[in-house]
């Protein structure tokens, strides 16, 4: 058969990267000018692809407004092809509700212009997530195309796929052929070398094609149209025999699926492809890392705070925030882009992200405060003591632990302005003691951690703040059963003396220990953790790694000649910082030295040295099974990798990691580097909230915060290394020994990548048996506690304020709640709930109010299929095997039960 030859006219247009997102912009807005002006002068320039990014219509109508309604037309025509996504992002570095996100508002934002495509266009990312078929077909897509992190090996030369997900769902993939998405670009060729070229990229995509239809992209980065496309289609027709388009992917993905029946199988995350073209795995994951903790907690706070107790509190009566949160994650989103949070532009750049990252915080923080006083309102006229101290839970189970929180006692006015006739009165002594008490007149432990004196505030909407001075305790409650997705509170009581209460944790100058764990700490300031409950010990734990990098912002590469540099070289100052009665801390300080920077050859590491002082924080909480960890680096060192190791003493070459709405078994393999020419396969890897190793026996978890980058060590077995700094000074260097291909970008410094100065990392570690960890619920519960602590918050007005409430549980934790928020259209609210396990999972959804409908939905809500309410309030949720299980539900009531815990009576 004839074959048909779709030549794509596109641009890919990276907002920031070896330009500023400014000086980027100051392009784009040129080259959509002239691509308007060609569109009107050109009939035959019949499309262009806009790659894919809703954004760019943004960036440009912020300096054109005036042309929205060109733009329109053109999408309306069919000439300019939008979307679907709001940013082309990182797949792996950004959480797999921030990739529902973009899809959400990047299809939403097209919408104001047209329809947008409906292929998952993901030309350019590093990699693929195992998930992205189902995300996709949660969009009604049921196609993706693709380019790194796949090709050039065995069974991997044709240019269409099944990819299957984990949860069974497929769709159709598209390989570009191995020159991407620029070689199609005849612009500046003469009519001789466009035919000399054609010729070969016509040779390739024929071998690969499965139908007959073959995909060429006429564009490349920050490129302009081809207003020469015309007279090249003409020329290949002319000299070719098929048939040839100035087409578009979505054109092309239709004509490909009618053709299709059998094509190879693909499954789960694309993450090689080393021999086929640059993949840059080797060192985005760890970039710039103070980014990625950023993104870690921008991403928590957005998913798991604001949007849940947005919808909470809009349900009882609150205005909406959905546009502030729509803000927030547009903001967030600009950061996803794959070389802005991969950490590989100019420092600019990344300075300019951690601005976003700030706002984020900023509107993030108003939504949480402006909720809560919603659903717990507060006296703006009163500015004395706290009194009353409430806990947010931002799970769908119970949850009974050690909570940090703050408790405030005022102790004198502060005078603003000129008030020259106003006397403020001598402050008062300080508070001797105070007790928590619940509902049943009952008190509930504390630990003081801290008390100093400093300045509080009363805010109000219709007067000036009041500002006073307070005696300020931070403290550690014991909090017990606080409600699923509510809170609960305490009246606080001042006494005449500070309470003391039995410890419920352990310790000595060196050692520590609650009912379940044990650890030591030793001399040279490794340490051992003992399993009380499975009575397994892991010893040499928390050894500090420096090695040399003499690579870029893409990839770890060592020098030729490295220099291995480790804690345990040197004695540790261990010291017992808390002793309870409900948390214990040791700290460990460690003073190493280590080479200054590369050699000036950057074959070896300098002679010289410098000195990294490293400070733990290692504790144990009361009712805690994992052991936490804080370090603060102070880095003074260049060129270099920092990393923690911890050695399970579990002899596994595999590994679990979780992953975006996907546990995801990884095998260490050994390849023959000499084989691959263009770039070496990487050893480290990327996670979300933790990475485990096992075996029949146990299983041993690290977590840690925002910390994306691990490695299975060949030596000693079973030995985890997770990257705290990678540190380097070149966007894209031209000696790597891991990248032997050459450069991957253009050439720039890059000094603050160096990550001089102070890094605090967080990461905890967890001993489970083999039945615990299968069963993954005590997993589960730690993971929770971990990565998102119950949320303090007081109130001066105590008065009739409830002290209990919550909006819905879950029957168990086998099931992880991914998202409770509003719905994008304003009409209910969605939860979202995903299986990390293999088999089916089951579980009751009971809501404190009765719903008067509840449906299941895709992930861009669009309703599937209601579902029966049983008893007025529980809907029946089943979850397929590493499934998503996507609810919409409407109430007419207040969602919000004050007193009645729905899941008590189950939980």
């Amino acid at each position: 058969m004839t074959p048909t030859y779709h030549i794509v006219a596109h641009t890919h247009w990276d907002r920031e990267w070896y330009k500023s997102f400014e000086q980027f912009r100051a392009m784009l807005v040129q080259m959509v000018d002239d691509l308007i002006d060609l569109c009107e002068r050109d009939p035959a320039f019949t499309c262009f692809t806009l790659d894919g990014q809703a954004v760019v219509l943004e960036d440009y109508l912020a300096v054109r407004p005036e042309r929205e309604h060109i733009l329109r037309k053109l999408v309306h025509d069919g000439r300019l092809v939008i979307g679907p996504w709001y940013v082309l992002p990182d797949e792996f570095l950004v959480s797999g509700e921030a990739t529902v996100r973009n899809l959400l508002y990047g299809i939403t934002t097209c919408r104001r212009f047209g329809t947008p495509m409906s292929v998952g266009y993901i030309p350019d990312s590093f990699g693929h997530i195992a998930m992205m078929p189902a995300i996709l077909k949660g969009f009604g897509m049921d196609s993706a195309l693709v380019y790194r992190g796949f090709g050039g090996e065995p069974g991997q030369t044709s240019s269409e796929y099944w990819w299957h997900a984990p949860d069974g769902t497929r769709c159709l993939l598209v390989h570009l052929f191995r020159h991407g998405y620029s070689a199609g670009y005849f612009h500046q060729d003469s009519p001789e070398e466009i035919l000399s070229r054609f010729r070969g990229l016509k040779e390739e995509v024929d071998a690969r094609a499965a139908t007959t239809h073959r995909l060429i992209l006429n564009g490349g980065d920050h490129h302009w149209p081809d207003p020469r496309l015309p007279e090249t289609l003409a020329l290949l027709r002319r000299s070719f025999e098929g048939t040839f388009l100035q087409s578009s992917v979505q054109q092309y993905v239709d004509a490909v699926s009618r053709e299709v029946t059998d094509l190879p199988a693909v499954h789960g995350e694309l993450r090689f492809g080393y021999r086929y073209a640059f993949a840059v795995l080797g060192g985005v994951y760890s970039s710039r890392m103070y980014l990625k903790q950023a993104n870690w907690q921008s991403q928590l706070l957005l998913e798991r705070y604001a949007e849940p107790l947005n919808a909470i509190a809009t349900g009882t009566g609150m205005r909406s925030q959905r546009p502030l949160l729509a803000h927030a994650w547009k903001t967030l989103l600009k950061n996803h882009a794959h070389d802005s949070i991969c950490g590989c532009s100019i420092d600019p750049v990344h300075r300019e992200m951690l601005t976003r990252f700030a706002a984020v915080q900023d509107v993030g923080a108003a939504i949480v405060t402006q909720s809560l006083e919603h659903l717990l309102p507060v006296d703006d006229r009163a500015a004395g003591d706290d009194r009353a101290l409430f806990l947010f839970n931002p799970s769908p189970v119970p949850r009974s632990e050690v909570a940090e929180a703050e408790v405030r006692f005022y102790l004198q006015d502060i005078i603003v302005g000129l008030n020259p006739d106003v006397s403020v009165a001598p402050k008062l002594s300080p508070v001797r003691g105070f007790a928590l008490i619940d509902e049943q007149g009952l008190e509930v432990p504390y630990q003081c951690v801290r008390r100093r004196e400093g300045y509080d505030i009363t805010y109000s909407q219709y007067n000036y703040p009041r500002q006073t001075y307070a005696e300020r305790f931070s403290i550690l409650v014991d909090a017990h059963r606080i409600p699923p997705l509510g809170f609960a509170g305490w009246t606080i009581r001042k006494l005449s003396h500070a309470p003391k209460y039995t410890p419920r944790v352990k310790a000595g100058r060196t050692w520590m220990e609650n009912a379940m764990v044990r650890v030591d700490v030793h001399p040279r300031g490794d340490i051992s953790i003992t399993d009380k409950v499975t009575g397994e010990v892991a010893r040499g734990l928390h050894v500090f790694e420096d090695g040399g990098d003499v690579g870029d912002e893409y990839n770890y590469s060592y020098p030729r000649r490295d220099r291995r540099v480790l804690s345990r070289g040197g004695r540790a100052k261990i010291s017992l910082v808390e002793r309870g009665p409900l948390r214990t801390t040791l700290r460990v300080a460690l003073m190493m030295s280590v080479p200054a920077a590369a050699a000036q050859n950057r074959a070896s590491r300098s002679t010289r040295t410098v000195r990294l002082p490293v400070t733990s924080t290692i504790s144990l909480t009361a009712n805690g099974r994992a052991v936490l960890f804080e370090t603060t680096v102070d880095n003074h060192a260049r060129d270099h990798r920092f990393r923690v190791l911890f050695p399970s003493g579990i002899s596994t070459n595999a590994v679990d990691v979780d992953g975006q709405f996907a546990v995801l078994r990884r095998v260490r393999k050994q390849y023959d580097l000499k084989k691959f020419t263009i770039e070496h396969p990487a050893a480290v890897a990327p996670m979300q909230r933790y990475v485990a190793v096992r075996n029949a026996r146990r299983a041993f978890v690290v977590m840690t915060g925002g910390l994306p980058e691990y490695e299975l060590l060949a030596e000693p077995r079973g030995t985890l290394a997770v990257t705290l700094l990678r540190c380097v000074g070149l966007l894209a260097g031209e000696d790597l020994i891991t990248r032997p291909g050459g450069k991957a970008g253009w050439h720039n410094e890059t000094p603050e990548a160096q990550c001089l100065g102070r890094h605090t990392f967080r990461y905890a570690v967890l001993m489970l048996g083999a039945a615990e960890y299968r069963d993954g619920r005590i997993l589960q519960q730690e993971c929770e506690r971990f990565h998102l602590p119950l949320l303090p918050f007081s109130r001066k007005n105590s008065g009739s304020l409830p002290r209990e409430g919550s909006f819905a549980a879950l029957g168990s934790s086998r099931l992880c709640m991914t998202a409770l928020k509003e719905a994008e259209d304003g009409h209910g609210v969605v939860v979202r709930l995903w299986n990390p396990s293999g088999s089916p999972a089951e579980d009751i959804l009971r809501f404190a109010a009765s719903p008067v409908r509840v449906a299941r939905s895709r992930l861009d809500e669009r309703i599937e299929e209601d579902l029966p309410v049983i008893n007025g309030r529980d809907v029946h949720v089943h979850v397929g095997p590493s499934g998503l299980c996507t609810l919409r539900v409407w109430f007419e009531a207040a969602p919000v039960t004050s007193g009645a815990v729905p899941g008590k009576e189950s939980t």
